[in-house]
């Protein structure tokens, strides 16, 4: 019988040198963690515990799910009836929460910062300038 060969060193990981994960995060987490890294090397204080909240969110929001998918999306409910799993919609619930904070954490602003007023008169701009091409089109 041969001895199993040991496996390769894992590449260091620069962008996650020095921080301490929690070991409970789930892939996924881990991955958007580095991602949020990559983009804002100097991400620190209420941000980077924001961040910390994020990843546990899509563990805890993987989690449910596959809780739910084991039940196959459905409970009984206090009548008997066939309801929705009850962790369907706190799936969903903590991946909309995760989806806000890393957005929050990694807006990438091209050119000068824009104020709310200014970007939401550029997306209404942008909005109307395509509702009339496709009004021009449909003519």
């Amino acid at each position: 019988m041969t001895p199993e060969p040991t496996p390769a060193e894992a590449p260091e990981d620069d962008v996650l040198d020095g921080f301490d994960l929690d070991p409970t995060w789930s892939p996924n987490a881990v991955e958007a963690f580095r991602e949020v890294l990559t983009v804002r090397p100097d991400i620190a204080g209420p941000e980077l515990v924001a961040l910390d909240q994020a990843a546990t969110l899509i563990t805890t929001a993987e989690a449910l799910e596959q809780i739910a998918r084991e039940a196959s999306y459905v409970a009984t409910g206090v009548k008997g009836q066939t309801v929705v799993h009850p962790a369907v919609p706190e799936a969903r619930q903590s991946r909309v929460a995760a989806a806000q904070i890393m957005a929050r954490l990694t807006v990438v602003v091209a050119g000068p910062r824009m104020t709310n007023s200014e970007r939401g008169r550029a997306a209404a701009a942008a909005r109307w300038s395509a509702k009339s091409e496709r009004s021009r089109k449909g003519r």
